[in-house]
């Protein structure tokens, strides 16, 4: 594929300074301190994850100028780590920008992935040119995370679409995720934003962000749910580097889980082994099982206080304005550490109140067309459930693309009830977010909408919380006996100075 033709308008948003509020405040509001209590010095930071920081530069570059994009490895949040320019820094200045958005990314004090040591920057033109060739079976150390807290537009809609089809294929083919932050306010920008399906794309808990996709070509259409998950901070440019290393975090937690959190894996290259607690399709569809649907914040007036009122709710079961809510990372590792629960077309038990599966489905003429979860509650709970499946990208120098049709179902199994459904036709995520007034058996069941030859891999992940919203449980109340064990021997490993690189 010849390379792509460089930005020639980049839209950046300057984030010079941290957030006013004292650092580590948003912490609580998006579940970290929770997490840190219940867990102590066993806490995952991020360690031994790859991630790599995609920055616009701050400077004009049209008159041939050197391009300044790079945080300054010299601030105290970066001591001991490494940074690695690709193309070096031809400028010898520093963004500031780059400086805060690392910081809450990777930073030694403002970040809740603080273990990340080793980091890659690109700027942004410099990404887009080498994007035909990221994730090649020649690319050694492909990273596992990237935050995107930029947005652009080549000025040509082929270009855009290419880009954006080339991005969903990094992120399904080599479970290289992408963390892309909306424009602040009204509009967007076809790159990255919410453009792309298998991307996560981040706003603020003030819902002043891009809401709903644009317009790109015949596959990248308008309408589409944006934001995924939101955070409560200023600027879209810091809430998309949160949820960069909310994602790190987990990324380590089930690759370090092994197959104790994971009944498979696969090898990519460049990557090395992925367990499915870590793909890319699990870590998205866990924080947003994971997030908050009401929110009572410290570090900002702005709260979610009616998740899905006034017209809100996408036919995708999200809120048009907060996607499915703001992050909260205890609940998102809650879910993880729940393991990987098959359905029962695959032999799986009842299912836990946390866990996930990943798993294969196919069209509407076979047997594995619907994937069965059942459990039973003997008291009032409400459900979240968050459904994801990639937007599959071909390889080859003409990438063409397959979405394919996903359904999302509730039933009470006694009176063979349909309670609550999620069927968007132009999303690739379905959700649930269901209170159960009544003791009972329930199916949480996923169906493929398809007909023909046809199979495809998804991950579903759920949590069930007693009302109201309890305080951070021990381990032992919110896992069952199989979920204990594989968490138990998880931890020992831990303790025991057990690190495997990706």
């Amino acid at each position: 594929m010849p390379d792509l033709p460089r930005i020639v308008r980049l839209l950046v948003w300057i984030f010079i300074f941290l957030p006013v509020f004292p650092v580590h405040a948003y912490l609580t509001d998006v579940g970290y301190t929770a997490l840190r209590q219940e867990l102590g010095t066993a806490v995952p930071t991020g360690a031994n994850v790859r991630v790599l920081q995609v920055e616009a530069p701050i400077n004009d570059t049209s008159g041939g100028a050197a391009p300044i994009f790079l945080p300054d490895p010299a601030h105290p949040e970066f001591a001991g780590k490494t940074i690695t320019p690709i193309g070096g820094n031809p400028s010898g200045a520093y963004s500031p920008h780059a400086t805060a958005v690392g910081s809450l990314f990777y930073g030694t004090a403002s970040s809740m992935a603080s273990g990340i040591h080793t980091i890659t920057v690109y700027e942004a033109n410099g990404w887009l040119d080498a994007l035909p060739r990221i994730g090649s079976s020649s690319t050694a150390g492909l990273p596992r995370v990237t935050n995107h807290s930029w947005v652009g537009d080549t000025g040509d809609p082929t270009d855009n679409g290419t880009i954006l089809r080339l991005v969903d294929r990094l992120v399904d083919r080599d479970e290289a995720i992408q963390v892309t932050g909306l424009t602040n306010g009204p509009g967007g920008a076809p790159l990255l934003g919410g453009s792309g399906y298998n991307v996560m794309a981040v706003g603020r808990t003030d819902g002043s962000h891009q809401q709903g996709s644009i317009a790109v070509d015949g596959l990248y259409g308008a309408g589409r749910t944006v934001p995924t998950l939101v955070v409560p901070v200023g600027t879209t440019s810091s809430a998309t580097a949160i949820v960069s290393a909310a994602a790190t975090l987990l990324v380590q937690v089930g690759h370090e889980g092994e197959l104790s959190l994971s009944q498979g894996s696969t090898t990519i290259d460049g990557v090395g082994t992925v367990y499915n607690a870590e793909r890319s399709e699990t870590i998205k569809a866990a924080l947003m099982a994971g997030a908050d649907r009401e929110t009572h914040n410290t570090t900002t007036r702005a709260d979610i206080t009616d998740y899905r009122s006034g017209g809100h709710e996408t036919a995708n079961g999200l809120d048009s304005r907060f996607g499915a809510g703001q992050l909260n990372i205890f609940n998102s590792y809650r879910i993880l550490a729940g393991g990987e629960q098959p359905s029962a077309q695959l032999g799986g038990g009842d299912i836990a109140p946390f866990g996930f599966d990943y798993g294969l489905i196919g069209g509407t003429d076979s047997p594995s067309s619907v994937a069965s979860y059942f459990f039973t509650t003997t008291g009032e709970v409400t459900l979240f459930a968050s459904l994801v499946w990639n937007l599959g990208v071909s390889d080859g120098p003409n990438p063409t693309a397959s979405l394919y049709n996903l359904d999302l179902a509730l039933y009470d199994v006694t009176s063979h009830r349909l309670i609550a459904s999620s069927a968007g036709l132009f999303d690739n995520t379905e959700n649930l977010f269901v209170p159960i007034m009544s003791s009972g058996r329930y199916e949480l069941r996923v169906t493929a909408r398809e007909t023909g030859a046809f199979s495809w891999d998804y991950a579903l992940a759920w949590r069930l919380e007693p009302p109201p919203a309890p305080a951070p449980l021990p381990a032992g109340a919110w896992l069952f006996a199989s979920g204990m064990a594989s968490f138990a021997a998880w931890m020992r490993r831990r303790a025991m100075g057990s690190r495997r690189p990706l």
